[in-house]
C-alpha cells in the first residue's frame, strides 16, 4: 500500500531517533559534569594538583588532566616524583598559554588567532592535546600564503604536524614563482633549498625560473654562499632552459664563467638543442609541470536566491552550482585574487563584518576580518596582493516592525 512505510523500516527510524536522543543527553549530561568540575577548579575546591607556571599557581585535578593529556597521564599515573607532589612545575611554559590549555581541558572552548596560534600549537604538541593541536593546525592552513609557506612548513616539521606541512609544500609547489621573489625564500639554508629546487612539482612556466631563484639564492650572500653553487645550479635541469636563454643570459653570468663545472652543465644543456628528437627521448629527460590551461569560469556570488553561489563555464555554456556554508549577503562585492575569492560588505537583516573567502584550488571555505566599518555596494580591487575599497554606505541594523 503506497505511502505506508513497513513495521521493520519503522522500528528502524524509531531506534535511530532513539540513538540521536541518547547521544544528545550524554552530551547534555558530560558538558553539565564538566562545568560543575570547572566551577570547582575555579574555586580551588577538591583541587588535587596545582601547576607552577612562572610563578603564577594554577590548580586543577589530576584525573580530569590525565583524561585529556597523555603528557599528564604518564606524569600521574606512573612512579615520577609528580605523580605524589601537590605542586607541579612546567619550565619553560608560557602561564596565559596554560590556563588558556587548562580552560579547554574543562570547557571545550578555545579562543585560536593568529597571535597565540604558535605558542598554542608548541604546548598542544608537548602536552599532546590533541583537539588543540588539529584547531592550530586548522587555523594555519586557512594562513598560508606566499610571505609565510616556508616559515609554516618549517613550524610543522618542528611540530611533528604532516597535515600541515603537506599544506604548505603543496602551496610552495603551486605558487613557486611567486615564492622564490620573496625575502624568506633568500634565507634557506643550502639543503633546504636544493631539496625544495630539486621537487618535480614545482610548478613553473619555464626551467629558467628555476634557474633565476638558483642565481637569486647565491648572489644574495655570494661571499659565503658561492662554495655551494656546483650543488645549487645542479638542480637546475638545463636541457629543459630553451637555448636562447642559455647563450645570452646563462653562459654570460659571471658566477659560471669562473666555475669550470657550472659551466660543464650549461654546455651539457646547449648540447642537448642540437640532438635530434628521438635522442632526446632516448636521454629520457624529465620536464617539469607547467601550468595548465584552465577553464576559465565566471562566478556569482551573493544575492538573495536559494542558491547564492555558482559559476558559468563559457566552454560548454553551463551553470554549475556549489555550496556556501555562509548566510547570503545582498549587495556584496566579490574580488578574485591568487585563486581565491573574497566577498566583503553587504547585509542580510544586519550588517557582515567579516570577510568570506573562497579558495577555488581547494574548493573550501573561511572568513577573515573585514573591513572596519561594515559596508554595502562599495567598490574593490586588488592589486600586488592587496585588496582596496572604496565607497559604499555604513550598513545600519534592519528593524522590523509587528
Amino acid at each position: 500500500m503506497a505511502g505506508v512505510a513497513s513495521p521493520e523500516k519503522a522500528t528502524s527510524v524509531k531506534k535511530k531517533g532513539e540513538r540521536k536522543c541518547a547521544i544528545k543527553e550524554e552530551s547534555r549530561q558530560l558538558s553539565s559534569i564538566m562545568a560543575v568540575m570547572n566551577n570547582l577548579r575555579k574555586q580551588g575546591t577538591l583541587c588535587d594538583v596545582t601547576l607552577l607556571v612562572q610563578g603564577r599557581h594554577i590548580p586543577a585535578h589530576r584525573v580530569v588532566l590525565a583524561a585529556a593529556s597523555h603528557f599528564f597521564h604518564l606524569m600521574f599515573t606512573t612512579r615520577m616524583m609528580e605523580s605524589m607532589s601537590h605542586e607541579v612545575e612546567l619550565r619553560n611554559a608560557d602561564p596565559e598559554i596554560i590556563e588558556l590549555l587548562i580552560e579547554f581541558i574543562y570547557t571545550a572552548r578555545i579562543s585560536v588567532n593568529s597571535g597565540n596560534v604558535q605558542s598554542l600549537l608548541d604546548a598542544a604538541n608537548q602536552y599532546q592535546i590533541e583537539p588543540v593541536k588539529k584547531m592550530c593546525v586548522e587555523f594555519l592552513k586557512g594562513q598560508i600564503d606566499a610571505t609565510n609557506c616556508l616559515g609554516i612548513s618549517a613550524l610543522a616539521d618542528c611540530m611533528d604536524c604532516p597535515e600541515l606541512r603537506a599544506a604548505a609544500a603543496d602551496f610552495f609547489q603551486l605558487h613557486f614563482t611567486e615564492v622564490y621573489k620573496l625575502e624568506e625564500f633568500l634565507h634557506l639554508n643550502v639543503q633546504q633549498l636544493t631539496y625544495l629546487l630539486h621537487q618535480d612539482k614545482l610548478t613553473v612556466r619555464a626551467e629558467a625560473q628555476i634557474y633565476d631563484a638558483a642565481v637569486r639564492w647565491l648572489k644574495y650572500d655570494v661571499c659565503t654562499r658561492k662554495q655551494y653553487m656546483v650543488e645549487v645550479l645542479g638542480c637546475v635541469r638545463f636541457p629543459l632552459v630553451s637555448k636562447t636563454f642559455l647563450s645570452k643570459t646563462v653562459q654570460a653570468e659571471p658566477l659560471i664563467q669562473d666555475n669550470p663545472e657550472c659551466l660543464k652543465m650549461v654546455i651539457g644543456g646547449m648540447r642537448y638543442h642540437l640532438l635530434s628528437l628521438e635522442d632526446r627521448e632516448d636521454l629520457g629527460e624529465n620536464s617539469r609541470p607547467r601550468r595548465k590551461k584552465h577553464d576559465y569560469r565566471i562566478a556569482l556570488f551573493g544575492g538573495s536566491q536559494p542558491q547564492s553561489c555558482r559559476y558559468f563555464n563559457p566552454k560548454d555554456s553551463s551553470w554549475t552550482d556549489f555550496r556556501c556554508p555562509f548566510e547570503k549577503r545582498r549587495d556584496a562585492t566579490a574580488v578574485f585574487w591568487d585563486n581565491v575569492v573574497y566577498i566583503l560588505g553587504g547585509s542580510q537583516l544586519f550588517p557582515i563584518k567579516r570577510m568570506d573567502c573562497y579558495n577555488v584550488l581547494k574548493d573550501s571555505w573561511y572568513s577573515k576580518l573585514g573591513p572596519p566599518t561594515p559596508r554595502d555596494s562599495m567598490a574593490a580591487c586588488a592589486a600586488q596582493g592587496k585588496i582596496y575599497t572604496s565607497g559604499g554606505s555604513e550598513v545600519a541594523l534592519w528593524h522590523t516592525h509587528t
